[in-house]
């Protein structure tokens, strides 16, 4: 028996012969609802012509739970219907929320691959439109590729489509530097240049161009001598119950290098302090 020959038979069913007996069908944009007694069911439109449910009075068993694992399937292809018009996907990302709704992966596939032929999932787009925007932040050229490849960008649309431009890399890390520079405090100027270098490395800048933005800065402020004037105290009251005479001042002296600060300054201090 074909499938319309089915059909004709299932519709001249009464209500009562069906297991599921059909109450109401309301149609939605995307979707057919079918409203059963005590439940109702999600039917997609093909689903709704395929099963003539138009002109069905009801769902026997075999039917009612083939729309049920369809209805898992279009709740789920709404789902990413809904995570793309809010904002662009990739096609790892959509497998990835796919397989976290539990799609098996032959039927995330189906999904996927419908998307794609509506336009709605296109990585090169997507790595175009994110290398455009991302260019205009912050973020080093190699920061830019690893948020891409972690969407899900191949490395081929990658290095198709972003350009390392060095000028513009360079004003980034001197803006870098400047940010950093401006939250550290209380540091000497050594320890502020290794700092600043240490997190421009970090945000994928070359060590070059970091050391480059670190000697456009005046990090130098003025109070260097009266920053190490106070480390020099808090030196001496942590060792001064434990050390004396020259033990005392290379302990001091250590823990001020180890800050940062030049040895000249070190002793010009240390002498001061004891007169």
């Amino acid at each position: 028996m074909d499938l319309e020959e089915f059909l004709k038979k299932e519709a001249k069913k009464e209500v009562t012969d069906f297991k599921y007996p059909i109450r109401k069908i309301k149609a939605y944009e995307t979707y057919v609802m079918i409203f059963l007694d005590d439940e109702k069911i999600q039917v997609s439109d093909d689903d709704y012509f395929t099963y003539g449910l138009k002109d069905l009075k009801g769902l026997d068993g075999s039917l009612y739970e083939t729309l049920k694992e369809h209805e898992i399937l279009l709740k789920a292809y709404r789902g990413c219907l809904r995570k793309i018009s809010s904002r662009d996907q990739t096609v790892k990302q959509i497998d990835d929320y796919l397989y976290q709704k539990g799609i098996k992966r032959p039927q995330r596939k189906p999904i996927i691959d419908k998307l794609i032929s509506y336009g709605l999932l296109d990585d090169e787009k997507y790595c175009i439109s994110h290398i455009s925007y991302l260019q205009n932040s912050s973020l080093s050229v190699k920061q830019i590729r690893e948020k891409l490849k972690k969407a899900g960008i191949s490395d081929e649309l990658i290095e198709k489509h972003l350009k390392s431009d060095y000028e513009s890399e360079s004003n980034k890390a001197l803006s870098l530097a400047k940010k950093y520079e401006r939250s550290i405090r209380n540091k000497s100027v050594n320890q502020k240049k290794q700092n600043i270098l240490n997190k421009l490395v970090s945000a994928g800048f070359s060590y070059e161009m970091s050391l480059k933005a670190i000697e456009s800065l005046v990090l130098d402020d003025g109070n260097e001598l009266e920053l190490l004037r106070k480390e020099y105290l808090k030196a001496l009251k942590k060792y001064e119950k434990k050390y004396e005479g020259y033990d005392l001042k290379q302990h001091i002296t250590s823990y001020l290098m180890g800050k940062g600060f030049g040895y000249d300054d070190i002793r010009k201090i240390t002498e001061e302090e004891n007169g």
